[in-house]
């Protein structure tokens, strides 16, 4: 049980770190499209290099590469099946963090997938705690065989981030208040209008629900 514990929380972990003006606005897009291109193909080094680099302060970006290259390609214990991204998503106006002198977006979509476990099963408890583990992440979670869990991920947050840090150019990072590490990588003003932003989105999607 707290195998398979931490085999969850380590994913969520790694999804969570795991992708203007007229002009701008025409990069974002075309980095969004981008973004769900490399998913789609599972061009790792492409994500890795559109990510803010910041991150790859705390973990180094082969480390990072290797797990993804684990989740997504599966091991003798686990596989991943995320399908095709081609989501409706949403672009936020452009806003900037005058302290810190960054310029930054925020991109929302949904998406889904599931996760198999080739060594292992779920009785009831157990399958009640890794839904519940994926509610706080914001994630609705299905079990469709005791080992095969299916997971409904909306309202996904990416932010693009254009600084110093990112050499001036637009980068992205997953939003995740729930990471350690977050609270680490950006400017607190930014942090700030992220959490808001997010909170936002979620209380009108509860609306129309």
């Amino acid at each position: 049980m707290i195998k398979n514990v931490k085999k969850i929380l380590s994913i969520l972990l790694i999804s969570s770190i795991s992708c203007f003006a007229s002009a701008q606005d025409e990069t974002l897009s075309e980095m969004t499209e981008l973004m769900f291109k490399n998913t789609n193909e599972r061009n790792f080094e492409a994500l890795l290099n559109m990510t803010y680099p910041k991150i790859y302060d705390m973990v180094p970006k082969e480390t990072m590469k290797n797990m993804f290259v684990s989740m997504f390609e599966g091991t003798d214990e686990m596989s991943i099946d995320l399908p095709k991204l081609d989501p409706e998503y949403t672009l936020s106006e452009t806003f900037t963090d005058e302290d810190s002198k960054t310029d930054y977006a925020f991109l929302t979509y949904d998406m889904s997938m599931s996760m198999t476990f080739k060594q292992e099963s779920f009785d009831k408890e157990g399958q009640d705690l890794m839904v519940k583990m994926f509610k706080v992440q914001g994630m609705d979670a299905t079990f469709e065989t005791d080992s095969k869990v299916n997971v409904s991920a909306p309202n996904r947050m990416v932010i693009f981030l254009n600084n110093e840090t990112s050499n001036n150019k637009w980068t992205m990072l997953n939003y995740d208040a729930n990471s350690p590490i977050f609270v680490d990588l950006l400017p607190v003003g930014v942090i700030e209008k992220s959490k808001d932003y997010h909170q936002s989105i979620m209380l009108e999607a509860k609306k129309k629900n």
